[in-house]
Order: C-alpha cells, then sequence, then structure tokens
C-alpha cells in the first residue's frame, strides 16, 4: 500500500467520522448534560462500535449475502426503531437537577452512556456503508488481513479521538452551565434531531448496498 493511498483512507476516513449525525448528537447530549465522563464513555462506545462493521466487511459481504440476504434491511430496521426510541425518550425527559461540576462514582451509569454510544454506532447504516464501501473499493480484498485489522484500528481510533474531543468541549462549564439551564429544550432539540434521522432510515428503501 503507497503512500497515496494511505492519505486518501485517511482523509475519506476523517470526513465520514466528522459528519454530524446521530453519533454526533448522543455525544453531545450525554456530555453536556452528564459531564465528561459520560461523553467519553460514549465515544468509547461508538469507537468500539465500529468493529462490529469492520468485522462483516472483513469477512465478506458475499458470504454475508449468501446467508443472510436481508442482513443489511435488518439493520436499517433496526437502527431506525433504536434512533426512534432515543429521540422519543429524549423529548419526553424532563429536566431535573443535575450537578455542573459531576463527582464521585460514576462507573455504573457511564456503563449505560457506553451502551448506548455501541448501540447508537453499530446499528447505524451510515456507518455501514462508509466502511463497506471504503473496505470494498479503496482498501480492495488483495490488502493482507494484517492491514486490513491495522486500518480498522484506524477507523476506530478515528472516531474515539473525534468524538472524545467533541465531548471534552460540550462538557466545557460555561457551555454545560448554559445547556443545563435549558434542559428541556436541548433534549427536545437533540431528540428531535433522532427521531429525523430515524424516521429518513425507517422511510429509505434502499440503502445502495
Amino acid at each position: 500500500m503507497d503512500i497515496t493511498q494511505a492519505w486518501v483512507i485517511a482523509t475519506i476516513t476523517w470526513l465520514a467520522v466528522i459528519s454530524p449525525g446521530a453519533d454526533f448528537a448522543v455525544v453531545s447530549r450525554n456530555s453536556s448534560l452528564f459531564g465528561h465522563g459520560a461523553g467519553l464513555a460514549s465515544s468509547v462506545g461508538i469507537a468500539s462500535g465500529c468493529f462490529v462493521h469492520i468485522a462483516y466487511a472483513i469477512l465478506g459481504l458475499a458470504l454475508i449475502s449468501q446467508y443472510v440476504p436481508e442482513f443489511f434491511q435488518y439493520v436499517r430496521i433496526i437502527g431506525a426503531g433504536y434512533l426512534l426510541y432515543l429521540g422519543v425518550t429524549m423529548m419526553r425527559s424532563k429536566a431535573g437537577h443535575i450537578s455542573a461540576t459531576p463527582g464521585g462514582d460514576h462507573r455504573f451509569t457511564n456503563w449505560r452512556y457506553f451502551r448506548m454510544g455501541l448501540l447508537t454506532n453499530s446499528l447505524n447504516p451510515k456507518t455501514s456503508l462508509f466502511v463497506i464501501s471504503l473496505y470494498s473499493q479503496v482498501i480492495g480484498p488483495e490488502t493482507s488481513l494484517e492491514m486490513k485489522l491495522l486500518w480498522g484500528v484506524f477507523i476506530s481510533a478515528s472516531h474515539f479521538l473525534w468524538f472524545g474531543s467533541v465531548s471534552m468541549f460540550m462538557s466545557a462549564p460555561a457551555i454545560r452551565a448554559r445547556i443545563l439551564s435549558n434542559q428541556r429544550v436541548f433534549n427536545g432539540a437533540i431528540g428531535f434531531v433522532l427521531l429525523l434521522l430515524g424516521s429518513v432510515l425507517l422511510l429509505k428503501n434502499d440503502l445502495g448496498v
């Protein structure tokens, strides 16, 4: 693999990572309302979810299509349902007292945010299409398994670095204080975005895969 190809893969990856979507909405919401720990846990979940897409991209679409012909339709429908669920939950959530300076043991609550990030990314057809296109058209089937795995680590790490940065920004004291004073509006806005994304996925007939 030459330097030019590596730059192309890296550029496509970062453009895909920073484009707004469900992952961005979830990390922004969890970071600003519940602090950096929650946002970071969501970011780790998102980075982990990338390996779901990477796994079936490496295993081969032909094999998956042979045994589960409707695989990507299932991903689309389940992913859309999860986004709709998150959207409704956030829009219905009431403003509560949340400390602007969170502390204490958040190991168990952060597991919830990790799981949210994991499900949001692993059920996201947008990430699925990006990874499949990258592996099939740019990385190529002739690339060794070791390099495919290394590029998978790069994709996952890129997601973590970007969303970890988003988490740090959105959990800054000044931003958190402003958002916490308008929790219902913020939850409603994020919930609406997720509902919109879920509805588009649910109504989309063809993923183009």
